[in-house]
């Protein structure tokens, strides 16, 4: 079986488990390294070096212009953009994109200029802080985007986002990276007064910030212990259908995504010659062949019910329970009949019936609401005149006098022989 040795977890890589097991497993217990290059991970990169420099050189002294800063975002960016890029929507090219980079770099620029509302203590700085898990100690770690002092002397920890959707308050209020960061700058200076959390959402210019309490704090910590004891005992990692399956670089090994990937790498003839094809296409066609079965059982049981009906009336006016045909015989069973609401069909009318029924003397005999026992006793009449009328009262009131036909056909022997 499978079994993850790790003694280091990033949020990234737990994220990774939360998101798809199966995932996990292929990179961080089989050591499968694959890294699909896309437009967006290329340009998160690209702007994610253009503000390192950037606050390398405010912390050094010196403020860089925003043609500086977009000169090594486009250095990065074509550094980062090579044929291996796997661009989805074709609508868009390389400039589209590297536009895209510098609307990023300025809003940021044009927002925080000039870079001196706080003080930056690090930039991709790598943090951790010990987790304790079932008597094993492991670590959290992982690279702060920048942390800075701010002037009320609250920590700061930003992150850079790229992404072109804007998340909700309650959406980076839930978010668990940055707050397990928090986490390792506490433990790194127990005596900092407050830390904020501020995501940076470059393509729209505007921060989302954060703040969690010491309950929060450790609800996320036990969240992070129980997630790792979680992975720890998986030995299956089952793989998990969601919406990020169509970026994940193990498609062409993933159970769910395998057979397809290699069937749409296939020619029309190597298709037609695959078996797995050969035996779903067969299942196809049967499942067809039952579909349409039973649209023609549902024809001939309406024929059926129509036929019974007119058999039926045909033979209440000629005064007779037996029909004789050619082959076979038809007996007509015709009797009148008390329908009750049932918790199915009319349920609120049937609590009404129950609730009355339990205040009645007749609750003594009927423990419990039987439409079949209320009918028999009173056709019966096993009851008390006071109960009877009782019953007679319930059955008039909730009952349905419905009249049902029963057609039952029965044929003669030696019928397939004349």
């Amino acid at each position: 079986m499978e079994e993850d040795r790790s003694a280091k977890f990033s949020p990234s890589k737990l994220d990774v488990y939360k998101n798809c097991p199966r995932r996990y497993q292929y990179r961080y217990v089989d050591g499968i390294s694959r890294r699909r290059k896309t437009p967006e991970t290329t340009l998160g990169t690209a702007v994610h070096s253009a503000f390192e420099e950037l606050y390398t050189l405010v912390t050094g002294g010196r403020t860089p212009s925003l043609a500086e800063v977009s000169v090594v975002f486009d250095k990065a960016f074509d550094e980062g953009w090579d044929e291996s890029v796997q661009l989805k929507d074709k609508r868009f090219t390389r400039d589209d994109w590297r536009k895209v980079g510098h609307d990023c770099v300025r809003l940021y620029y044009s927002a925080h200029s000039p870079f001196t509302s706080d003080r930056t203590v690090a930039v991709e700085k790598r943090v951790g802080f010990p987790l304790p898990v079932e008597g094993r100690e492991y670590r959290i770690e992982g690279f702060v985007d920048r942390l800075s002092l701010a002037s009320d002397g609250v920590f700061e920890i930003h992150d850079y986002k790229t992404s072109k959707s804007l998340p909700s308050q309650e959406y980076v209020d839930s978010d668990w990276q940055l707050a397990l960061y928090e986490l390792a700058v506490r433990r790194e200076w127990p005596d900092a007064k407050d830390v904020r959390l501020k995501w940076h959402y470059v393509r729209h210019g505007k921060t989302m910030v954060s703040v969690r309490d010491e309950a929060a704090r450790e609800r996320l910590r036990s969240a992070a212990a129980a997630l790792v004891a979680e992975i720890k005992h998986d030995h299956a990692f089952e793989p998990r259908q969601g919406p990020l399956c169509d970026w994940c670089e193990y498609k062409d090994l993933c159970p769910l995504f395998s057979h397809p990937e290699k069937v749409a790498a296939m020619t029309a003839p190597e298709r037609r010659k695959d078996d797995g094809v050969k035996l779903v296409d067969a299942l196809a066609e049967l499942e067809e062949k039952r579909r349409r079965l039973k649209d023609e059982l549902k024809a001939l049981d309406r024929e059926k019910e129509d036929l019974d009906g007119r058999l039926a009336d045909w033979a209440q006016a000629a005064a007779v329970s037996v029909v004789e045909g050619s082959q076979a015989q038809a007996s007509v069973t015709v009797k009148d009949e008390i329908h009750l609401p049932t918790k199915t069909h009319e349920s609120e009318k049937h609590a009404e019936l129950e609730a009355e029924a339990r205040r009645s003397p007749l609750w003594g005999d009927v423990s419990r609401l039987d439409p079949h026992a209320l009918l028999d006793g009173v056709r019966a009449k096993r009851w008390s005149a006071e109960l009877l009328a009782c019953a007679e009262s319930l059955l008039e009131r909730y009952g349905r006098r419905v009249t049902a036909r029963a057609v039952r056909l029965r044929r003669r022997r030696g019928a397939d022989e004349e």
